[in-house]
């Protein structure tokens, strides 16, 4: 089930109005864990038990960690392997029978399978537990039905935000009581998010499409198609996790926050704090930081052609390591490994940058004016990658004239271009609003009157922008 189907707003009425009735945290809890299984089989019913495989293998590896932790790291170790064979097995296997279906035997290609919905973000979910309990930063989760839901809470198990144990389990063991507070913001928080998706990405997308799928477009055509993914991106992902957050909320649950406005960020290590924050920080924790210390990886972390050791490098290839695995968990083709590859060239470069650079220019107090769109340049070009899937398609249109093109090639761009920044308007409300509007609004007794406009006006938007052929979210493929 999507969260841009009809068939979601009963689905979600329907458990609002139950799980609100029950007086015990403990029924809710059921209620919730029976809800998740329903809406994550809704078209295909047979992934509940992948689902449930996934969840029950970190589950018992947190029991036996702590029945010997011992053998700790061992038990890590093989649920780890397990996790991610699975996943590689479903997300890789058809790549693996594209490069070699010249050798290997028809029965082997037949077996190829689609990826299931939403696996990769609940593998990472469910492993953060098993790896913190090892750590000793969450407590073993001994009730089998908390942790089931803990595994597969609905609002964010097809596409994140990729959540800690430490969140959410004492969430799930806390006593929830309705809040009239918390069902007004919640619902404003979904709605914004469906407004940014169906009214903002899902109109901009057609257009996004038909352009990077032109045989031969100009180099004006290119990057506007490259600037309008890049506002999809955002109006699409992060208004899932809004959605999320909102439907969440009012059942009194919180989600992390997982954007934070990142095309304001100043540098390409802010901007990873600021987009899909739950996996940059989920990548730092359990990928970059072991990277960084582990003996065995620091004993061929050395300068290159000298056999030395420095921290530049040491953290730069623990980067590279990190935005590698970043690039594979997107997809099996090269696009994505070069994509990651390219951020992390570009955190390095601006690194060396700014440490030549004297302490006097940094305090400049319009450093950020520079920098800011700098790094969306930078967040385009990397934006462009991710959405082309050629490798050389991408090289050849990197070298084609920027002032070479017809007349209607330009003004396909200029469109193009023009439906970006009508796109991009309500986004920069959003962040007018939030950051200096509603603050001084809300103690008001005009308040309610604007929050009530403003659910309207979304809600009359996300009707009228609605299309019988809607647009998954861009991160249900991965």
């Amino acid at each position: 089930m999507s969260f841009v189907q009809v068939e979601f707003l009963g689905f979600l009425l329907v458990v609002f109005c139950v799980y609100w009735a029950l007086a015990r945290v403990s029924w809710q809890n059921r209620l919730l864990l029976v809800a998740s299984y329903v809406f994550y089989g809704w078209v295909h019913p047979g992934l509940g038990l992948l689902l449930a495989a996934v969840t029950m293998v970190n589950y018992l590896a947190g029991r036996a960690i702590v029945s010997r932790p011992d053998l700790g790291g061992r038990i890590v170790g093989a649920a780890t392997a397990l996790c991610i064979l699975t996943l590689c097995g479903f997300k890789y296997f058809g790549w693996f029978v594209e490069a070699f279906a010249a050798v290997i035997p028809e029965s082997v290609a037949i077996l190829r399978v689609g990826l299931p919905l939403g696996l990769s973000f609940y593998t990472f979910h469910n492993l953060a537990y098993t790896i913190d309990v090892h750590r000793g930063r969450v407590q073993v989760e001994r009730d089998v039905e908390t942790y089931l839901l803990y595994g597969s809470y609905f609002p964010q198990l097809v596409a994140g935000p990729v959540e800690r144990p430490s969140n959410m389990l004492p969430q799930f063991h806390t006593p929830r009581q309705f809040d009239v507070e918390k069902l007004r913001s919640g619902l404003g928080l979904a709605l914004w998010g469906a407004f940014k998706k169906i009214a903002i990405a899902d109109t901009i997308s057609p257009f996004v499409d038909m352009l990077f799928a032109h045989p031969d477009p100009s180099w004006a055509m290119v990057w506007a198609g490259a600037l309008g993914f890049t506002v999809q991106a955002l109006a699409d992902f992060s208004g899932y996790t809004d959605i999320a957050r909102g439907s969440s909320r009012m059942l009194g649950i919180e989600l992390m926050k997982n954007f934070d406005h990142p095309y304001l960020a100043a540098s390409p290590m802010e901007f990873w704090q600021r987009w899909h924050i739950s996996f940059s920080t989920w990548l730092r924790d359990y990928v970059y930081l072991p990277a960084c210390f582990s003996p065995f990886v620091r004993r061929w972390i050395t300068i290159p052609f000298t056999g030395e050791w420095s921290p530049f490098w040491h953290t730069t290839r623990a980067l590279f390591i990190t935005m590698f695995a970043s690039g594979i968990w997107h997809g099996s083709t090269w696009n994505f490994v070069v994509w990651g590859l390219y951020h992390a060239t570009m955190a390095t470069v601006y690194t060396a940058v700014l440490a030549k650079l004297p302490k006097k220019v940094k305090k400049q107090k319009g450093w950020r004016w520079g920098t800011v769109p700098l790094q969306f340049g930078v967040t385009v070009v990397g934006m462009y990658i991710f959405r082309e899937p050629s490798l050389a398609n991408s090289w050849a249109r990197l070298q084609l004239n920027p002032f070479a093109g017809t007349r209607d090639e330009w003004i396909v761009a200029v469109s193009m271009v023009g439906l970006c920044v009508a796109g991009a308007i309500p986004l920069v409300a959003g962040l007018v609003a939030e950051r200096y509007v509603i603050p001084r609004l809300r103690d008001l007794p005009v308040y309610l009157p604007l929050q009530t406009t403003a659910w309207a006006v979304f809600a009359l938007a996300v009707f009228s922008s609605v299309r019988t052929t809607a647009t998954d979210f861009i991160y249900f493929q991965f």
